[in-house]
This record gives structure tokens, C-alpha cells and sequence, in this order.
């Protein structure tokens, strides 16, 4: 399965998987220079107005800085003015909101961005990703639908390079500002079905897309080599990040939850049910899961030059074996064991008598047989004991 992750969030658009986790629970200081604390002044001078000012051309003018037209000279910019444009850019063109206008929503996050704090964007815009992708697929392609869909057209061009035209992206820029400089390739509907419909498999190279990249730095770091000390935990908590499955944090005042991509750990229930975790107990139970499977991460050398794993798909198995160590109906039960419903048949009572017919096996059970039996053993089994040897 093929699917958006936070490592192709760092190596398209330069976001950072690590920092301040972008949540309901984040909350800026209200310091002086704050958007937060400076909008309540300016919606009260504004009267009955303030919503009109949330427009996204009625916020560029009051808040815009404009230039000396005399002597060509830039206006100072004021730290209010800093945290607005940094409102104005997630809104309109990171998120996208549904509103079509500035929502305040995201003004704890331009205050932090403003005040220089580092944030966890990558797995954020993940999640919203998700989001969007849901809501166009339960409620069809409408021009309401929010959510930055294009960031998932950019995953598209980076890993099917027949929708998009040929590029030479640069070692020292995200891998979406080359895409955005090509020439547009106009891909009509029934081709694109046709594509991936048809589209049987990828060769190692097409999966290595962003795993090669040598910006942001830490994706260049040598694997086949892991560091002692500071070094090492750096980059145990940006490959934990990449590697561990769990939720992700959707939402600031609307808050829910999308996962990535191990659906017996979630709590949306293996189904498109959405939990609200705008309650401060949900906030820290999606935390406490990346914190959780970070005591399972350990990291292995990789040999990029290994002719066995070219792709490092030995490796990868080997660092996230230990989140896969129980079967997925044992993980999943573990995982629902407190909620109200199990979307597996209910197992037999202790209190039942033992039926006539022998059991029939569970699957991991038949896995297990199908590899531990030998081929002579298989034969005879398959062979009627009245048949001629």
C-alpha cells in the first residue's frame, strides 16, 4: 500500500518532523507583540465589521504594510504584522480553510511560528491531508471541500512521474518547488484512470523517491553507520517519527484524529467514525502513542550499496518488526478492548462444552503450519491414504 507519510512531508516541502507538537493543547504566549492579543483591540474598533475583516482581501488591507512609493523604501514590519501574514499564508495557502477566509483557528500557530518557536508542521499537514481525502471521497469532489489537497497532487508527481513532466530538482530546495517550475502536464480524467488502474507495480527506484533526497540535511545522514550520543538520538526521534505508526493530530479548535497507517492502534475505530479529541485526556492519548512506540525503535545500519537491499525494505522491516510482533486480530482486540463494539466475531465461552468437529484454525494459525510443515508432510496430507504410493 502506497500512502502519504511524514518522511514525504520533510523531503517535498522542507517541514520538520520534529518540534512542538501541533495540537489542541498548543497555546502560545500572549506576548505583546501577539496576533492573539492584539485582535481583540482591533475587532473592537472594527465594531460590527470584525467578521468582515476575516475576508481574505479586507485582511491584507488592514494589516498589509505597504512601501514608501516615493523613495522605494520597505516599511518596518511590525511583530503583529508578522504574525497576520503568517495567519493570512496558513489559511489561504497551507490549509486551505473551508471558509474560504481567515479563521482564527490557526492564530496560536502564527504566533508561535512568529516568535521563532519550532514546530512539528510535517505530521500535522499529514493529517489534514487525510482529512481531505476523506471528506472528497465520502462526500464526492465538491468546490467546498477545504484541506490542502495540493500537497497530495504533489505526492502524486513525486511518486508517478507519467502525470507530470520531467524535472532536474536541485539537492538544496524541498522536491515540490521543482515540480512547481515544470511545465504544466494537462492530464485528463480517463487517463488518469486508466493509469492507475492498469498500474501493477513499482520498480525499487520509483519507491526511493524521497528517501534519497538529500535536502532537508538529515535524510543525507549515512545510515550504514548510526552514531553514538547526541547524534544518535537526533536522528532516533526523526526516523521514530517517520517509522512509528499512530495517530495524527487534526484540527486546533475542531480537533480529531487521522491515522498513519496502522489501523488497529486507533481510535477511530477501523472505520471513517472521526473521535473529537479537543479534550485535553485525547490530546495527550495520541501523544502518549508516538512516546509508546518510540520504546520499540531501534535503529539498524543500512548499507545503501547491499545488492539484497537496494530498497531497504529489510531494513525498514527490521526496524518496525517489533510493532507487528501479534497478529492483527490480537492487536486490534488489545486496541478496542475498552470500546463499546468488537468488528470481529465474538470468541466461544469459557462455560461451553467442546463441539464434536475439531476447531477450525484461525489464520495465524494456518500461516504458521503452511511454513513449519515440510513438503513431505504436505504431500502425505494431500495424498488419501487408499492411494498407490
Amino acid at each position: 500500500m502506497m500512502t502519504p507519510t511524514v518522511l514525504d512531508m520533510a523531503a517535498l516541502f522542507g517541514l520538520s518532523p520534529l518540534g512542538v507538537e501541533v495540537s489542541a493543547a498548543l497555546v502560545a504566549p500572549k506576548a505583546a507583540g501577539s496576533f492573539k492579543a492584539a485582535w481583540p483591540t482591533v475587532a473592537k474598533l472594527a465594531g460590527g465589521k470584525a467578521k468582515n475583516m476575516l475576508n481574505y482581501s479586507s485582511f491584507y488591507g488592514n494589516f498589509g504594510v505597504e512601501d514608501n512609493p516615493d523613495d522605494d523604501s520597505v516599511a518596518p514590519l511590525g511583530e503583529v504584522e508578522h504574525a497576520a501574514f503568517l495567519l493570512y499564508w496558513l489559511c489561504k495557502f497551507v490549509f486551505c480553510t473551508q471558509a474560504n477566509k481567515v479563521t482564527l483557528e490557526f492564530a496560536h500557530l502564527a504566533d508561535y511560528l512568529a516568535q521563532g518557536g519550532r514546530l512539528a508542521l510535517g505530521p500535522f499537514l499529514l493529517g489534514h491531508i487525510y482529512r481531505t481525502l476523506h471528506d472528497v471521497v465520502t462526500d464526492g469532489m465538491k468546490p467546498k471541500h477545504g484541506g490542502p489537497l495540493w500537497a497530495f497532487q504533489f505526492w502524486l508527481q513525486a511518486y508517478f512521474r507519467e502525470l507530470r513532466a520531467a524535472v532536474s530538482p536541485a539537492g538544496t530546495e524541498p522536491l515540490a518547488n521543482a515540480f512547481a517550475r515544470a511545465p504544466r502536464k494537462h492530464n485528463t480524467s480517463v487517463f488518469c484512470y486508466k493509469f492507475f488502474y492498469e498500474l501493477t507495480e513499482r520498480t525499487g527506484s520509483q519507491f526511493r523517491v524521497c528517501l534519497t533526497r538529500p535536502f532537508p540535511l538529515f535524510l543525507t545522514h549515512d545510515l550504514s553507520i548510526i552514531p553514538d550520543g547526541e547524534t544518535e538520538n537526533d536522528l532516533r526521534e526523526i526516523w521514530g517519527s517517520f517509522l512509528v505508526a499512530r495517530d495524527l493530530h487534526c484540527g486546533l479548535s475542531k480537533a480529531g484524529a487521522e491515522t498513519a497507517p496502522l489501523p488497529p492502534l486507533s481510535i477511530n475505530r477501523l472505520s471513517s467514525w472521526r473521535a473529537d479529541v479537543a479534550q485535553q485526556h485525547g490530546v495527550a492519548g495520541i501523544s502518549f502513542q508516538l512516546a509508546k512506540g518510540m520504546t520499540f525503535l531501534i535503529l539498524r545500519p543500512w548499507t545503501r550499496r547491499n545488492a539484497i537491499d537496494e530498497d531497504g525494505r529489510v531494513w525498514y522491516e527490521e526496524c518496525i518488526s517489533a510493532r507487528f510482533i501479534r497478529p492483527a486480530e490480537e492487536a486490534a482486540r488489545g486496541a478496542l478492548k475498552n470500546a463499546d463494539w468488537d468488528p470481529f466475531l465474538p470468541k466461544a465461552g469459557k462455560a461451553k462444552k467442546a463441539s464434536v468437529a475439531p476447531p477450525r484454525p484461525t489464520t495465524t494459525t494456518v500461516a504458521v503450519s503452511r511454513v513449519a510443515a515440510s513438503p513431505l508432510a504436505i504431500s502425505s496430507a494431500a495424498t488419501p491414504p487408499t492411494a498407490p504410493p
